[in-house]
C-alpha cells in the first residue's frame, strides 16, 4: 500500500465511473480516504513553511495567547491579593503569616490558571480573521477560483448554527459516556474510545467551519457533505484528536489545522 505521503489530495475524487481505473478504485478505498484525511495535518504545515505570505497570519494565534496569558498573570498578581484582602482581613491573623502567604499564592495561581484556560478558549474566537485568510491563501493554492464573499451576516449565521448544533450532538452523548465511565468503570474499555470518536468528529466539525462558514455553506449542505466524505473527515479528526490531547500543541497546530480544514473543504465540494 502506498504510504500516506504518496496519497494525493484529489485521492478520492474520481471524476465519473466511466473512466475510472482499477487504480483510481483502489485510491478511492475508504481506508485511504481516512488516511488523505490525516495526513491533511502534515500538508497543512507543510503549505505554512513553504508560503511566507501565511506567516504572519499564522502567528497570530500564538502571539494573541501569549499576551492574553500574561495579562491573565498580571491581573491575578495585582488583584487577588486585594480581594483576599477585602473578603478575609484578618487572614494572617487567623491562620499565621507562612499559611496566609500560602493561601495567598495558591489563590493567586488557580486565578491564573483560570485566565490562561479562557485565554487559550477565546484565542480561536479572537484570530477569526487571520485563519480566514489562511483559508483564503491555502484555497489560492489548491486552484479555486475566486468567489464572491458570503457576505458577514451570512458567514455568522452559517457558523452559529454549525457550532450549535455540534454542541446539541456532542454534549449529550459525552456527558452520557463520561457518567457510564464514572458510574461503572468495567465500561471505560468500550467509552473511552467512544469518546474519542465523538471528540474527533466534534474537532472535524468545528475546525471545518472556517471554510464552510467563508462560503456561506448551510447546516443541511454541511451534513450531506460530511456524510459523503466520512472516511476523509473521520481521518482528519482523528489526527487532531491525538494532535489536540497533547498540552501547548492546540495553539501551535491550529494554522496548520485550518489549513487542512481548507483543503478538506474544497476536496467534500468538489466531490459533492
Amino acid at each position: 500500500m502506498a504510504s500516506p505521503g504518496s496519497v494525493p489530495h484529489e485521492a478520492f475524487l474520481v471524476s465519473s465511473p466511466v473512466q475510472s481505473s482499477e487504480p483510481d478504485r483502489r485510491r478511492a478505498a475508504p481506508h485511504l480516504q481516512f488516511i488523505d484525511g490525516a495526513w491533511s495535518l502534515v500538508r497543512g504545515l507543510r503549505f505554512l513553511w513553504r508560503t511566507p505570505a501565511s506567516w504572519l497570519p499564522a502567528s497570530v494565534p500564538i502571539v494573541l495567547c501569549m499576551a492574553l496569558c500574561v495579562v491573565a498573570v498580571a491581573l491575578s498578581l495585582h488583584y487577588v491579593p486585594r480581594l483576599l484582602a477585602v473578603f478575609w482581613p484578618d487572614l494572617s491573623h487567623h491562620t499565621g503569616d507562612l499559611i496566609a502567604a500560602i493561601v495567598r499564592w495558591v489563590a493567586i495561581a488557580l486565578s491564573a490558571l483560570i485566565g490562561i484556560a479562557v485565554a487559550t478558549l477565546v484565542t480561536p474566537i479572537l484570530s477569526a480573521p487571520a485563519l480566514e485568510r489562511l483559508v483564503l491563501l491555502r484555497e489560492r493554492e489548491l486552484g479555486v477560483p475566486p468567489r464572491p464573499a458570503a457576505g458577514l451576516w451570512r458567514e455568522f449565521l452559517s457558523a452559529l448554527t454549525s457550532q450549535l448544533l455540534a454542541v446539541a450532538v456532542s454534549a449529550p452523548l459525552l456527558l452520557v459516556l463520561w457518567t457510564v465511565t464514572l458510574l461503572a468503570p468495567a465500561f471505560s474499555v468500550v467509552t473511552i474510545p467512544l469518546k474519542f470518536i465523538v471528540v474527533a468528529w466534534l474537532l472535524a466539525w468545528s475546525l471545518l467551519d472556517y471554510p464552510l462558514s467563508l462560503r456561506g455553506v448551510r447546516l443541511s449542505a454541511r451534513v450531506r457533505l460530511f456524510r459523503k466524505g466520512a472516511p476523509a473527515v473521520f481521518g482528519f479528526g482523528v489526527a487532531l484528536a491525538v494532535v489536540f490531547a497533547i498540552p501547548f500543541l492546540p495553539l501551535l497546530v491550529l494554522p496548520a489545522a485550518v489549513c487542512a480544514a481548507a483543503e478538506i473543504g474544497v476536496l467534500l465540494e468538489r466531490s459533492a
